[in-house]
């Protein structure tokens, strides 16, 4: 088994919050947690560096090879 990489670990914790968000966002309810995991997905698409308008539309798009992510593509 290959070795989980730290992008992969960002990948799958930034897709986990994108899913939390449309969760609580659909749902209506957790209002609090709703701003915790908005704020969190935020910082972590930044620091991943993910552009302003990838961050606000929540476009993320990464290249993989097999299971793995080899690169996220972000905006110019």
């Amino acid at each position: 088994m290959a070795k989980t990489t730290s992008l992969d670990r960002h990948w799958r914790e930034l897709m986990f919050y994108c899913q939390q968000e449309s969760e609580y966002r659909r749902a209506g309810t957790h209002p609090k947690l709703l701003k915790l995991v908005t704020a969190h997905l935020e910082s972590l698409a930044r620091e991943m560096g993910f552009s302003e308008r990838q961050i606000r539309t929540r476009e993320f798009r990464a290249e993989r090879r097999g299971e793995k992510i080899v690169r996220i593509i972000a905006d110019a």
